[in-house]
């Protein structure tokens, strides 16, 4: 009978070790949940991209150039074709803006 007992004693130690490692795994999984919850949130996406932007020199050079080169095509389009109904004439903006475009992108230095 003493074996048995000293087997029952193994397994009841066996058992009470994978419970404590079970909460211990079950604590870290919450843990980690919480923080990617928390990293999805949309305003932590955009303030660590702000953060990444601000950090990032050339980043923020290629974004002015970026910025600068479709403003300057879109207002050249407008200004010149405005609402146009014709065919031709959206075209001729589309073609206008894309060169404007184009041109301010390699003019304007980094």
């Amino acid at each position: 009978m003493g074996y048995y007992k000293d087997q029952n004693t193994a397994l009841d130690i066996a058992i009470s070790r994978l419970e404590i490692e079970k909460k211990e795994k079950y604590e870290a999984l919450k843990w980690q949940l919480e923080l990617t919850t928390n990293s999805m949130k949309p305003i932590n996406i955009i303030k660590d991209t702000f953060n990444d932007f601000q950090d990032e020199p050339d980043l923020k050079s290629n974004f002015i150039k970026t910025a600068l080169s479709l403003t300057g095509g879109f207002l050249s389009k407008k200004i010149l074709f405005g609402k146009s109904k014709s065919i031709f004439k959206k075209l001729l903006g589309y073609a206008l803006q894309y060169g404007v475009t184009s041109l301010i992108s390699k003019k304007v230095k980094s």
